[in-house]
C-alpha cells in the first residue's frame, strides 16, 4: 500500500550464516540482549492490533518470506545491519540502526544527509575518454561546496542543526554511469565496463578524501572527530564521511542523465511523477549513435517504433552487434551483473548505495534469492530486487502513456 517509499529489513551475518550453515534451524529474535522466539502481530480487519503470538519458524522460512515479497512487488529490502557498522566512521556515537529513506545513508540518530552529486556522462571527452583532471578539479570544488553548505543552514530539529556541524557528513555522489558507458561504448555489465565504473569511483573516493585532510589543516577538524576512526589512524578530516550514492531520480530528470548508477531504465520510455504528470526521455547517446548508421527512413522509423515499445534494441538483428552489445537496458541485464557493479561502487564508498537489482517479469523467487546472498557476500550494504511489471503503478514505463496506471488512482479502483 505503500507508494513512492521503499521498505527494508534488517538482517544480521548471524542470520545470513545460519541460512546458509543451517537454514532448517528454529531461528531467535534479539532483544535487549535475550533471545525470543519471532512473534506474529494480530490484528482486526480495521488493522489495529489486538495482541501476538509466538511461532515457530526457521531461518529458511523467515527468508523465504522476505524473497516472496520482493518477488511479488519489490518490498521489502535487505538492509546488511553488520556490514553497515564494520564501516561506522563514528563508533564513539554507538552503533548504527537505520537509514535515510532511500538506504544510501545509514545514520546515527539525528544526523543528517547534506547530498550531492557529480554527473559521469559530462567528463567523457569527444576523443571517447575519460577527463580525469577535469573530474578532479569538479570532486574537490564539490569538496569544498558541499562543507560549507554546513555553516549556512539550519534545521527545523535543533538536535539535528547540532550534530550536522559535529560530524560535518556530506554525500558527494554521482549519476550518469550509465550514459558514460554509451559514450566509452562499453556494456554496463562486461568486466571491462564494472572496471571503468570503479576506476572512475575510486578516482572520486581519493579525491573526496584528499580534499577533505586539506580543509582541515585550513580549517580544524570535525568537532566529534575523537569519536572517529580517524583519531585512532591519526589522519586529520574536516569531515566524518563523505561519498555516498543517491538515487538521484529528480535532478538525473533535470539534466537529462541516467540516475545514480543504474543501467538506464530503457532506450525510450515515459516516466511520471507523483502527480501523475508524465516526462517522455529517448536517450540521446544512442540517437547520436544511431544518426551515424546510413539507414533509409523507413528503417529508420521501423526501429524507432520498435525502441519506444519495448525500450530494448537486443531483438534487432538489423543493428550492428556492437551497437547492441553497448546500448544494453535494464532488463538486458542479468541480476548478478546488477550486484557486481552496485558491490564495486560500495568498495570505494563511504556510506551505502541506492540501487535497484531490476529483474524481467519472468524471473522466478530463486533468482531473488540469489541476488540476496550474492549481495552480503559481496560487501553491499543493503539490497533492493525488484521484478518489471510486478506492480500496478510504475514510476518508469515503456510505450507511449496510454495505458499507464496513473499514481493518482485510487487502488484498486
Amino acid at each position: 500500500q505503500y507508494q513512492n517509499a521503499n521498505n527494508s529489513v534488517r538482517v544480521t551475518d548471524e542470520f545470513m550464516e545460519a541460512l546458509e550453515k543451517d537454514p532448517n534451524q528454529q531461528w531467535y529474535c534479539a532483544f535487549k540482549g535475550k533471545k525470543y522466539k519471532p512473534r506474529r502481530v494480530l490484528r482486526h480487519a480495521n488493522g489495529s492490533v489486538y495482541g501476538s503470538e509466538e511461532v515457530d519458524i526457521t531461518c529458511q522460512q523467515l527468508f523465504d518470506e522476505l524473497v516472496e515479497g520482493g518477488w511479488r512487488n519489490g518490498e521489502p529490502g535487505i538492509a546488511f545491519i553488520d556490514t553497515v557498522n564494520k564501516t561506522n566512521p563514528l563508533p564513539g556515537l554507538g552503533p548504527i540502526a537505520s537509514s535515510n529513506p532511500c538506504g544510501e545513508q545509514f545514520l546515527h540518530a539525528y544526523d543528517n544527509c547534506n547530498l550531492g552529486s557529480i554527473n559521469f556522462a559530462a567528463f567523457v571527452g569527444r576523443d571517447g575518454k575519460m577527463k580525469w583532471e577535469r573530474l578532479r578539479d569538479v570532486t574537490r570544488s564539490a569538496v569544498r561546496l558541499m562543507d560549507n553548505v554546513i555553516d549556512c543552514f539550519d534545521f527545523a530539529v535543533p538536535q539535528v542543526t547540532e550534530l550536522a556541524r559535529k560530524n560535518r557528513r556530506i554525500g558527494l555522489g554521482v549519476m550518469g554511469l550509465a550514459d558514460m558507458l554509451f559514450q566509452l561504448k562499453l556494456r554496463y555489465d562486461s568486466q571491462e565496463g564494472i572496471e571503468s565504473a570503479e576506476k572512475a569511483m575510486a578516482f572520486v573516493q581519493k579525491e573526496a578524501h584528499q580534499m577533505s585532510r586539506e580543509l582541515a589543516k585550513e580549517k580544524g577538524v570535525f568537532p566529534n572527530y575523537q569519536k572517529s576512526i580517524y583519531a585512532k589512524k591519526k589522519v586529520k578530516m574536516r569531515n566524518a564521511a563523505l561519498t555516498t550514492v543517491a538515487p538521484t531520480g529528480s535532478i538525473s530528470m533535470m539534466f537529462d542523465s541516467s540516475s545514480g548508477i543504474e543501467p538506464n531504465f530503457a532506450l525510450a520510455f515515459v516516466k511520471q511523477d507523483k502527480d501523475a504528470h508524465q516526462y517522455r526521455y529517448f536517450n540521446k547517446y544512442f540517437g547520436a549513435a544511431l544518426a551515424k548508421l546510413k539507414l533509409s527512413e523507413k528503417e529508420r522509423n521501423e526501429i524507432m517504433e520498435e525502441i519506444f515499445k519495448t525500450g530494448s534494441i537486443q531483438h534487432l538483428s538489423a543493428l550492428p552487434r556492437r551497437l547492441r552489445n553497448t546500448f544494453v537496458i535494464s532488463m538486458d541485464i542479468q541480476g548478478e551483473g546488477h550486484i557486481q557493479m552496485q558491490a564495486a561502487f560500495q568498495r570505494h564508498t563511504d556510506n551505502s548505495i541506492s540501487k535497484t537489482i531490476n529483474l524481467p517479469n519472468a524471473a522466478g523467487r530463486e533468482e531473488v534469492a540469489r541476488s540476496f546472498i550474492q549481495a552480503w557476500k559481496l560487501g553491499c550494504k543493503s539490497c533492493t530486487v525488484y521484478r518489471e511489471g510486478s506492480r500496478i503503478i510504475q514510476i518508469l514505463n515503456v510505450g507511449n502513456g496510454e495505458n499507464i496506471v496513473a499514481t493518482t488512482e485510487v487502488p484498486g479502483s
